[in-house]
């Protein structure tokens, strides 16, 4: 079934499941990386849903597409953590200067 399949085409296919692997596990520790915005006590709580809710997607085995092909888990995850910057972001810009109290 697979013989007449040329071996440069696997050696494509591979390159891309590595890729996408890499990028997905590149995304969800950026994701990681915001956790301390989330859980600031100044944080929206939108930015809390937008993270647990990416959280969720990514490892809950329903997807919109199926599961060698990670682009939808990407693209959900991605546009979390442009939620979770912009949320924070407008929160700190808005709150004024940081007061250290000793």
């Amino acid at each position: 079934m697979f013989d007449d399949i040329p071996l440069w085409l696997y050696a494509v296919l591979a390159v891309v499941a590595v890729v996408t692997i890499f990028l997905a596990v590149r995304v969800l520790v950026r994701l990681y990386g915001l956790r301390r915005r989330v859980h600031a006590p100044d944080a929206p709580g939108t930015a809390r849903f937008a993270y647990y809710a990416a959280w969720l997607y990514a490892i809950s085995p329903v997807d919109f597409l199926p599961d060698p092909i990670y682009l939808d888990d990407i693209g959900v995850v991605l546009a979390a953590i442009a939620t979770i910057e912009r949320l924070t972001r407008r929160d700190r810009e808005n709150s004024g200067p940081v007061t250290i109290r000793p």
